[in-house]
């Protein structure tokens, strides 16, 4: 490799929280550089719109909540999570058929999602998701599961 420093260049790692706060500027531009790569080749600009639907008590707790992302027609679902004295009551249903809505009404016809064996892969099944992957030990001893699901 080329003696980087001589050119002016110099990699920065980040391990900890701290040193990727001080980092966000390179994290927002490298983030914008993958932005401008995929709208010269797809010419879509709505780039990772967030869609964020949380459950909450009458003095604002969070109780539950599920994060998702839309781009290309598709809900990526990122973050889902419902308080355990609360599971199994339709409160998961509920959020996940509200943000399944809401990429609907935005143009979205496909969701995926991913989940560990250990988590959620039959409640994704009961309602429409069909496992397409599958990344052995991930974590060691585990499994990651990718589901997808055709919205319309």
């Amino acid at each position: 490799m080329d003696n980087l420093s001589e050119k002016g260049l110099f990699f920065q790692v980040c391990r900890t929280p701290a040193e990727c706060e001080s980092a966000k500027e390179s994290y927002q531009t490298i983030l914008g550089g993958l932005g401008k790569n995929i709208i010269a080749r797809t010419g879509k600009a709505d780039l990772g719109r967030p869609v964020q639907i949380f459950l909450t008590k009458r003095r604002g707790e969070t109780v539950g909540g599920i994060v998702g992302y839309l781009f290309g027609g598709w809900l990526y679902i990122q973050l889902f999570w419902v308080e355990e004295s609360l599971r199994n009551k339709g409160y998961g249903t509920k959020l996940l058929r509200m943000i399944e809505d809401e990429a609907i009404k935005s143009g979205c016809k496909h969701a995926h999602v991913d989940t560990y064996s250990f988590e959620a892969r039959p409640f994704y099944e009961k309602h429409g998701y069909t496992l397409f992957a599958t990344l052995e030990n991930y974590p060691e001893g585990y499994s990651k599961h990718f589901l997808k699901k055709k919205l319309l």
